[in-house]
């Protein structure tokens, strides 16, 4: 392909994918009245009156609250348990070592909305319905064969010569584990908890359904904007830049590490 036709299929691509995340910007610092105005109004005085109105609110401060709360602990969870569970498939021979992960795999590409009623069903029993508890562990559940599968890719590509000699110095299976496999296996470990944060950070299903209004996530918060008098869209815009800002924050901060991760883990995996 000629280069500047190559730029202009990239500029084009650019343009398709950042166009809706510029629009959204300028609809949060419009006036409300220049919102839906028709042809759109592209010179006006910015306005932080929607996010000082999101800011303020009680609802915002409690979703956000919950959101860091589950994506965190999910996060955390789903980094350990995959960790571990890929250094027991990868360094132990026992029945279901090759089978499990795929078993873990097929459980990840089951449509979400198709475990909506069973799990309804199963933590209104447990009485864990409305809780932060029911999306943490629906959430941990989807993030884990994602993780397991990421890391054990990853930890195939680790020397085992190195765990050998740790051992051989005197080092138990845990010092092994402290001392040379999480440290070596850290773009991994780091990569699994980014993708469980994000789907706890973003996921709208199960937070509608599982959650009560103590403990819905800022997704649902967003859909509240969406009224019988008509969509807020400069309070709809604002809460979605103030959802996306901290991932893509994340995202760029730690691209290199993300990008090593999913090399790594590919290779194998």
């Amino acid at each position: 392909m000629h280069p500047v036709l190559q730029r202009v299929v990239v500029l084009f691509l650019l343009l398709w994918a950042l166009g809706p995340v510029a629009w959204m910007l300028l609809t949060s610092i419009k006036p409300d009245t220049l919102v839906a105005a028709s042809p759109p109004v592209w010179v006006f005085e910015p306005t932080l009156s929607n996010y000082v109105t999101l800011l303020g609110s009680t609802d915002f401060q409690r979703y956000l609250t919950n959101t860091l709360i589950v994506a965190t602990i999910t996060s955390a969870l789903a980094a350990t348990l995959g960790f571990l569970s890929a250094y027991a498939f990868t360094r132990f021979r026992f029945r279901g070592a090759t089978s499990l992960p795929l078993f873990y795999l097929v459980v990840r590409m089951v449509p979400r909305i198709t475990l909506v009623l069973p799990l309804y069903v199963i933590f209104t029993q447990m009485h864990l319905l409305n809780t932060r508890a029911a999306l943490i562990v629906a959430y941990t559940t989807f993030a884990l064969p994602f993780g397991i599968w990421m890391m054990i890719g990853f930890l195939k590509e680790l020397p085992i010569d190195l765990e050998e000699a740790a051992a051989v110095d005197g080092c138990n299976r845990w010092q092994v584990l402290q001392k040379v496999v999480v440290p070596l296996a850290s773009p991994g470990i780091a990569v699994t908890a980014i993708f469980a944060f994000l789907l706890g950070w973003n996921e709208f299903l199960f937070s509608l359904i599982l959650a009560g209004p103590d403990s819905r996530t800022l997704p649902v918060l967003i859909a509240s904007f969406d009224t019988d008098r008509g969509v807020l869209w400069g309070q709809f815009s604002a809460a979605a830049v103030s959802i996306m800002l901290p991932v893509a924050a994340v995202a760029l901060l730690l691209q290199r590490r993300i990008v090593s991760g999913l090399t790594m883990g590919a290779v194998k995996g």
